[in-house]
């Protein structure tokens, strides 16, 4: 069951804009907490089912970029950046949203447009995380099958009928049907579609 605490992060070195944000998203009912830097988010950082990272583009040392890179080497894909950026920095803010930030906020920002970013971000990351679950538990169901089932699992998504299957693993087409019967069985899907649909 997942939970259903929200959770935003705040990182910025300016202690006044933290104060401010700090108290500002603290009206919305979720767990906020606020870092200084980037290394103290990252040193206390753990994945949550719904959450969102509220953090400024320009900071000494690891800058917000440089967060966002780190971020994705942890393989982390459910939690959605918002930076804050001034306006000489909106083009490095646009390169970090090709990158995979989700929004950007240009200084000076409302109280609503900050909230307004949070609750989508929120919304986002619960969605991609319900996700991640399933391609967690799809990948670990498919680790159970024996090396021939994945195979004809392969040859299924890539769209190859049981004659062709049975031409290439050298078997009789009533054994791929066979395989494919227990598959999906199985994995509780109904036909090749959802099949094919379930490993894409």
């Amino acid at each position: 069951m997942l939970s259903h605490t929200k959770k935003v992060y705040l990182v910025d070195d300016d202690p006044a804009v933290l104060k401010m944000m700090l108290a500002l998203v603290s009206t919305i009912g979720v767990d906020v907490q606020a870092f200084a830097s980037a290394n103290q988010f990252l040193e206390s950082y753990r994945q949550t089912p719904c959450e969102c990272l509220v953090c400024d583009l320009r900071m000494p040392n690891i800058d917000g970029m440089e967060l966002q890179k780190r971020i994705k080497a942890m393989d982390i894909h459910t939690l959605p950046i918002i930076f804050i950026s001034g306006f000489a920095e909106v083009g490095i803010a646009v390169e970090a949203m090709k990158l995979g930030a989700y929004d950007f906020l240009e200084k000076p920002f409302s109280a609503q447009s900050l909230l307004a970013k949070i609750q989508s971000a929120l919304s986002h990351s619960r969605d991609e995380y319900a996700k991640w679950m399933k391609k967690r538990a799809t990948e670990a169901r498919f680790a159970l099958f024996t090396p021939k089932e994945r195979n004809i699992i392969h040859h299924v998504v890539d769209g190859k009928s049981s004659r062709e299957i049975s031409d290439l693993l050298d078997i009789s087409v009533r054994t791929v049907e066979n395989h494919r019967t227990r598959i999906m069985e199985r994995l509780q899907v109904k036909s090749t579609v959802d099949l094919v649909k379930l490993f894409l």
